[in-house]
């Protein structure tokens, strides 16, 4: 079974989470997906037993951080996963100096990781892809080793030319370059992890991507919006 994140990103109301939740009542598998929506809208999702995920959380456990939520206060309300550092997150808010932090902390709460690593266009047209993905995941891993293992970390890798362009790697490019991150993690830090593709996932390249043997689940942006399509998405992933 391929796991599916949805990613709300900044969007929906209160009005349409509780029209989404009706949509997707007893429609799916509730340990297939996990949803993550805006910080405000996680209780909703976690009181119907759904699994969780923050799309973020703060370098520090508590503190004078004006405007960012701790991992405790987003665990009280229900989390059990959370994205670490989506390229949006590292381009707004120079995320990439505390993804090892966030690692660190997310672990030592028992929380999971969605960790997100990907290459801008000009990157993947010089063919140096998978040394920034390296980079990324060293930066991730450092001195966090001891606690990882394959229950608690998944790599989502997005390329970031992909995120709602439309455009995707072709069906080789992607089984060569998660086969890559696959191998490096065997070989380097000796963990098998699950890699989800991230990056324009819709309905119609959904059946393409499917034929990658080498991709365990999807990253889903905007198409989750819409709970009728986001379903479909799933069924064409099941079956």
């Amino acid at each position: 079974m391929k796991l599916i994140v949805a990613n709300f990103k900044m969007n929906l109301l209160i009005k349409d989470i509780h029209n989404y939740l009706e949509v997707i009542e007893q429609k799916l598998n509730k340990d297939q997906v996990i949803f993550c929506p805006n910080n405000l809208h996680i209780k909703y999702f976690s009181e119907k037993n759904y699994l969780v995920g923050s799309q973020d959380i703060s370098f520090q456990e508590y503190g004078a951080i004006t405007g960012d939520t701790s991992i405790n206060q987003l665990k009280e309300v229900g989390i059990t996963y959370t994205i670490i550092g989506h390229s949006e997150r590292r381009q707004y808010f120079l995320d990439n100096k505390y993804i090892n932090k966030k690692v660190k902390l997310a672990l030592s709460k028992q929380i999971k990781i969605i960790l997100c690593i990907g290459e801008n266009l000009k990157v993947f047209e010089e063919n140096n892809t998978f040394s920034v993905l390296k980079d990324q995941l060293d930066n991730a891993l450092k001195d966090n080793l001891n606690y990882i293992n394959e229950t608690n970390l998944i790599i989502a890798y997005e390329p970031i030319w992909s995120i709602g362009t439309g455009k995707i790697p072709t069906n080789s490019c992607l089984e060569k370059t998660i086969l890559n991150i696959k191998t490096y993690l065997k070989e380097t830090y000796n963990l098998n992890l699950k890699v989800l593709y991230g990056g324009s996932v819709n309905l119609d390249n959904i059946d393409s991507l499917q034929e990658v043997s080498e991709i365990d689940g999807y990253l889903v942006g905007s198409l989750s919006l819409d709970p009728n399509k986001f379903l479909t998405l799933i069924n064409k992933i099941n079956n």
